[in-house]
């Protein structure tokens, strides 16, 4: 017969049994050496189109400006989107770069800790 796993509960003063939460695994700290992701094709156009939309509508607040370049971006053409589409792809080669040093160097740095230790 095959064993059942019980999940463990809690017996309240009522006689109500309650399960307890699963402990949250807490996230590994990144990095602040680690190289950036590289922005987006959006990202990129919001970042130049930003403060013209803001003088263009100087009392919308940060939503509102968000939804106009978001409408704006989708009625872009294909042609329109390209300058920032290339600047996107520039940015992932340089960001496959970066990566590759860093983690070349992190690997260098950890194979030296475990020479040190021993």
């Amino acid at each position: 017969m095959p064993k059942v796993v019980k999940k463990e509960t809690k017996v309240t003063k009522r006689g109500k049994a309650v399960e307890e939460p699963k402990k949250k695994k807490r996230r590994a700290k990144k990095d602040p050496n680690a190289p950036k992701n590289p922005l987006s094709a959006y990202l990129l156009f919001c970042e130049e189109w930003r403060e013209k939309v803001r003088a263009e509508n100087p009392d919308a607040s940060f939503g509102t400006i968000g939804k106009l370049l978001g409408e704006q971006w989708r009625s872009y053409s294909d042609e329109k989107k390209a300058p920032y589409n290339k600047k996107h792809e520039a940015g992932k080669a340089k960001y496959a770069v970066e990566k590759a040093a860093y983690d070349a160097k992190k690997a260098g740095d950890s194979d030296e800790e475990e020479e040190e230790s021993d």
